[in-house]
């Protein structure tokens, strides 16, 4: 697995490949080449197999079957299947085995792709339960209030608990100046994009000054895109 999480799949794949004819189940070169496989369409349906038989395999272990529920569940929301996504889905669905802030957007991503934005939400909140520490996944969680749910008061609340000072993602600053500002705290919306300002230091663009300068005369528009994030 080692040269594959490297980055070379073809020394990965002839590895897996002499494991499989020495044993057509040995667990991980199943699991290792079916994720080779699925990276291609041509392949995908082969991908498919190889991952379902890798999970009934009592020898993978659990960090690549999560894996593995994983990549089965998102060709089949590529596909359409919304069944066969929400059942594999299903096996790895709670905090105790989204211990990974990567897992946890994957299938938060998956049910967006199935437009299950409130499975999303619940995906990543109770992730966030037990991982407050994860400030991508608590992002990521904040821009789906703000993009998918439309729901920027919430989002604003959600934007009010980081300490920006310790942040190591303060480019989330500014969608947060924006969501805070759309919510008419001004005040707050401020001190988010002073803040801003400070880290950024001579990059700042006449854009963020001119969003400030709306700010400040609490006027204008403050839309929030995808961009922002």
């Amino acid at each position: 697995m080692r040269r594959l999480e490297q980055g070379k799949q073809t020394s990965a794949l002839e590895l897996f490949d002499r494991a499989l004819r020495s044993d057509p189940n040995e667990a991980l070169a199943l699991y290792g080449k079916g994720t080779l496989l699925a990276e291609e369409q041509i392949t995908e349906q082969i991908a498919l197999a190889m991952l379902n038989q890798a999970v009934q395999q009592t020898g993978l272990a659990d960090r690549y079957r999560i894996r593995a529920f994983l990549r089965i569940a998102e060709i089949h929301a590529q596909r359409g299947q919304k069944d066969d996504a929400l059942q594999n889905l299903s096996k790895i669905s709670g905090t105790q085995k989204l211990a990974d802030g990567v897992h946890a957007r994957r299938v938060a991503a998956i049910y967006l792709k199935m437009k299950e934005k409130d499975r999303a939400r619940e995906a990543l909140t109770a992730y966030m339960e037990t991982n407050a520490h994860d400030e991508e996944t608590d992002f990521y969680l904040t821009r789906l209030y703000a993009l998918e749910l439309k729901d920027l008061k919430n989002a604003a609340k959600r934007c009010a608990q980081p300490d920006w000072q310790k942040s190591q993602l303060p480019r989330y600053l500014l969608a947060c100046t924006k969501i805070t500002a759309s919510q008419g705290a001004y005040p707050a919306a401020l001190n988010l994009i002073d803040l801003y300002m400070k880290k950024a230091g001579q990059a700042v663009t006449k854009d963020i000054n001119d969003l400030r300068e709306s700010i400040n005369k609490k006027r204008g528009r403050f839309d929030v895109g995808d961009a922002d994030f």
